[in-house]
């Protein structure tokens, strides 16, 4: 997927089984996604994008941040929501 003007090229999102490029620059918590090639009614408002799971791979996001995982990890903060989704054992 090419990056359009004024992309940040190799920051990405995940949604509607789309990869959506981070357009400028990602601000405290303000970031803004170029949703341009997945279908309107594949998405809605209020839908989440990933930033890194299952279809985003954290050492992937992180090597584009040039940082390592454990720095994405721990720099969250804490007034973010965690789900931890365990393995079926």
């Amino acid at each position: 997927m090419p990056i359009r003007a004024g992309g940040t090229s190799g920051a990405f999102g995940y949604i509607a089984g789309h990869r959506v490029p981070v357009i400028g620059r990602v601000t405290m918590d303000l970031t803004i996604f170029d949703i341009t090639d997945v279908p309107p009614s594949a998405i809605r408002a209020g839908d989440y994008v990933e930033l890194f799971g299952p279809n985003m791979p954290l050492d992937d996001v992180a090597r584009a941040a040039g940082t390592i995982g454990y720095e994405m990890l721990t720099g969250l903060g804490l007034r973010y929501e965690r789900r931890y989704i365990y393995p079926d054992d």
